[in-house]
């Protein structure tokens, strides 16, 4: 698979490479950005640049904003899995406490001989209930 993304990228750089200089006399080319908001106060000109620098500020301007959106949507994934964790924590000990609780509910002589005789009872009841 290594191998694979490595050939991809040098063919995608190779197909790159064509496309720039193919349209050389395009990305040299200079030209001034117009922008004209048709108010007589919002009128701008650029200096004028190369295409290929417009062309690598839009780009670099594409992988900022995406950049800033991915951190902040990490930084929320983040503080979601920690608050997550911290409950799942809570919940185990929880959990660890209650069955500590059963296991000595469980093993008390007393509660256990209880426990028989009410199961006896209930069985005694059933069975009175069935001859019926």
């Amino acid at each position: 698979m290594k191998t694979f993304k490595i050939v991809l990228f040098i063919i995608i750089l190779i197909l790159l490479a064509v496309f720039g200089i193919q349209n050389q006399e395009y990305f040299l080319t200079g030209g001034a950005l117009h922008i004209d908001f048709k108010i007589a106060s919002l009128n701008y000109t650029a200096m004028e640049l190369p295409n290929w620098a417009y062309w690598a500020l839009c780009l670099v301007l594409g992988l900022l904003i995406t950049g800033i959106r991915g951190l902040i949507t990490a930084f929320r994934l983040g503080r979601q899995v920690r608050t997550r964790d911290e409950r799942i924590e809570r919940l185990k000990g929880e959990i660890n406490s209650l069955q500590t609780r059963l296991d000595m509910f469980i093993h008390d002589p007393y509660i256990k001989k209880h426990l028989e005789e009410e199961e006896a009872r209930k069985d005694q009841e059933l069975a009175a209930t069935e001859e019926k």
